[in-house]
């Protein structure tokens, strides 16, 4: 973290500069740097809340804790690729491949959360925590890959685009909210850590 937070301010140094002095060669070299370690050295905090949430004994969320790394994962690439296309890079080749990548990842961890089995896994299936999750898995992955794949064929290209933007953005939301949801409504299940039989006492149905 500490290295991130220095090649993002040399970054951040070297914008300064240029605006300053002008985009001269050297300048670009020291903003390269800045960038390419900002990138190192962050990439593994982009699935930071799912790593924190996956190693607690909250019983929905410790069930998940090789998934939720991931999904957190892959909603916040979806989330910045969102965000540039938003912002006037919706016609960018390579952004829509790594949408179309994050919304792939996405829809799978979805289809193995519904064929997963387990009495845990209830407050993220049912409910208000468990209608937030499905509904960010919804908009998060099968949405954005029938947009951007849309994208290709017709002509409105930036505006489908745009679209699986917002559709990834409102998804990555959901996916938060939802989890963290379900995490309140299993800590009040007391019988599944001691697991006991009987019914699960998701409140929030």
């Amino acid at each position: 973290l500490s290295a991130f937070s220095v090649f993002a301010g040399i970054s951040t140094f070297a914008d300064l500069l240029a605006l300053r002095f002008g985009n001269r060669l050297p300048i670009r070299g020291i903003r390269g740097i800045g960038r390419v370690g900002s990138v190192l050295f962050g990439m593994p905090f982009h699935n930071y809340t799912g790593v924190l949430i996956g190693a607690s004994v909250i019983p929905v969320w410790n069930n998940r804790i090789r998934s939720l790394p991931r999904e957190f994962g892959m909603s916040g690439v979806q989330s910045a690729v969102g965000l540039l296309e938003l912002a006037g890079e919706a016609g960018h080749p390579a952004l829509n491949c790594l949408g179309l990548l994050s919304a792939g990842v996405e829809s799978w961890e979805g289809i193995d959360l519904l064929r997963t089995s387990d009495r845990a896994l209830v407050p993220a299936k049912k409910g208000v925590s468990g209608a937030l999750v499905q509904a960010a898995g919804v908009l998060s992955g099968p949405l954005p890959i029938v947009l951007r794949i849309a994208s290709f064929f017709l002509r409105k290209k930036k505006r489908l685009r745009c679209l699986a933007a917002w559709s990834g953005i409102l998804g990555s939301l959901c996916l938060r909210h939802g989890w963290l949801y379900a995490g309140h409504v299993s800590s009040r299940d007391w019988k599944t850590p001691l697991q006991i039989a009987g019914q699960s006492s998701d409140r929030s149905a």
